[in-house]
């Protein structure tokens, strides 16, 4: 008999022995991650879902019972390589009923941009893992001989590609769990192939609830899987996520409804948790499932420093007394010209020679000034930019979405601040900055008392050395 007729015949046996416990699909029953962990579910969502650079562990208990039912646990490190590229490494242990899976998992994903406001994101899951029976109640009585189910047992390698496109801030995606997958030890045959394809859409809406709540939206989520020797699932979730809390709600045509919330902690530590209802007739008598999520971010904090008053009225007594002897200058070489009885001409030719003179060293001491980093500060340096003038600009925002990028400019205008901005063809983002200084003295003062008391949020420095 073919070894895969056997093993379903084994599924199909303990399955029957368990009475009247639900048959459970084998798939990594991942529906629920909205947020954290996403590159389970599909590794191009570890480009943005998996807020990188963060670690985060996600763990399923079906039905509660958790030293009796199956349970999946996995722990990611996602790390972002540039602005193109991200990669993640984690552990797996997935229990179906019946095997256990135990092993890694690495995640690559790359992002390809089209056209202005298209991109397409492509990446791959690879899962290294040992294949064990699960629980040896099933090899008692009347059960097949144990050796049939070890025929099934080794190290196994699986690889799951995954594609998105991305038309602004709507995704549609396709992802393959079991693509490709061949045994490196045990007796079993190679697994089935693109047994399990999962195809979902979604769309991440900005809202806005109170500036203390950051960057906030709403992400619908429909999705369609195909599980192997089990029903075809289809669902849909439904996401609210701010930097300080989120909640979510699904349903799942096999698992049911869901319902969960999460809290973020000092913008770095989220924990959260879910309970699932099942609703289909072979779950009618089972509990609810329990999922839980905490993740830790390894974003750069800026550390608050104190700004006297003091110093602000001596940053803007040097800016006055600098404009005086500016004027006292151009008036005495008016007068000198007067004196000289030179035309007007030639006074109009000095006072274009003191402007450019006074470009000029404003441009030398941006060039010529030396800055030091201090730790955890954000600091980015150019040689040049075409069309910027030299100096240290206090960016508030980086967007490579117009629509955002509109938004967040409409939001500082109403707030009665005058943002400005400038495009990068080299990356191809647009920065919002508040104001342009001379001294990174400056741009640090600016920075460091909020703008003055007018911004909140978090700024950082952005230099131009040169035209």
């Amino acid at each position: 008999m073919p070894k895969f007729l056997i093993y379903l015949f084994v599924l199909a046996f303990c399955f029957a022995g368990r009475g009247q416990e639900p048959v459970l699909p084998s798939d990594f029953r991942q529906h629920s991650l909205t947020q954290f962990n996403s590159s389970l579910w599909n590794p191009t969502y570890a480009m943005d879902w998996n807020n990188p650079n963060s670690l985060s562990v996600w763990t399923r208990w079906q039905w509660q019972t958790i030293d009796g039912d199956p349970t999946t646990i996995f722990a990611n490190y996602t790390h972002q390589i540039n602005s193109t590229a991200v990669a993640s490494a984690g552990f797996l242990q997935h229990n179906t009923g019946i095997f256990l899976y135990t092993g890694g998992n690495l995640t690559f994903a790359q992002t390809f941009e089209l056209d202005k406001g298209v991109r397409l994101m492509a990446g791959i899951n690879t899962f290294v893992y040992q294949q064990t029976v699960a629980d040896e109640q099933f090899i008692q009585g009347d059960a097949p001989d144990p050796i049939i189910l070890e025929d099934f047992e080794g190290f196994k390698v699986q690889f799951s590609p995954g594609l998105r496109l991305l038309v602004n801030e709507f995704s549609a995606g396709l992802a393959f769990e079991n693509a490709v997958g061949f045994n490196i030890s045990g007796n079993g045959d190679s697994m089935d192939s693109f047994q399990s394809i999962t195809g979902t859409v979604s769309n991440d809406f900005p809202v806005s609830i109170s500036k203390n709540f950051g960057n906030s939206f709403v992400r619908p989520v429909a999705y369609v899987k195909t599980v192997p020797n089990g029903d075809t699932q289809f669902g849909l979730n439904g996401l609210l996520s701010t930097s300080k809390f989120w909640v979510q709600g699904g349903y799942n045509s096999f698992y049911g409804p869901s319902g969960g919330l999460g809290v973020t902690i000092s913008n770095v530590f989220s924990i959260g948790g879910l309970m699932e209802f099942g609703t289909d007739s072979s779950l009618s008598e089972t509990d609810s499932t329990i999922e839980i999520v905490a993740s830790y971010h390894f974003g750069k904090t800026k550390q608050k420093q104190k700004v006297e008053p003091e110093e602000d009225e001596a940053l803007e007594e040097e800016i006055e007394q600098q404009r005086i002897e500016q004027e006292q200058r151009e008036l005495e070489a008016r007068r000198r010209a007067e004196r000289e009885r030179d035309s007007l001409a030639e006074v109009q030719r000095i006072k274009e020679q003191l402007e450019l003179q006074r470009k000029s060293d404003s441009i030398a001491r941006v060039q010529n000034q030396k800055v030091e980093v201090l730790p955890n500060e954000r600091y980015e340096e150019v040689e040049s930019e075409d069309g910027l003038e030299p100096g240290f600009y206090l960016i508030a925002n980086v967007y490579g979405t117009k629509k955002y990028f509109e938004n967040f400019m409409k939001t500082l205008q109403e707030k009665g601040l005058e943002p400005k901005s400038f495009y990068r063809s080299f990356n191809k983002y647009n920065y919002v900055y508040l104001e342009r200084y001379n001294t990174m003295d400056e741009a640090r003062k600016a920075r460091d008392s909020k703008f003055f008391g007018k911004y909140d949020d978090k700024t950082w420095i952005f230099r131009v050395k040169a035209n």
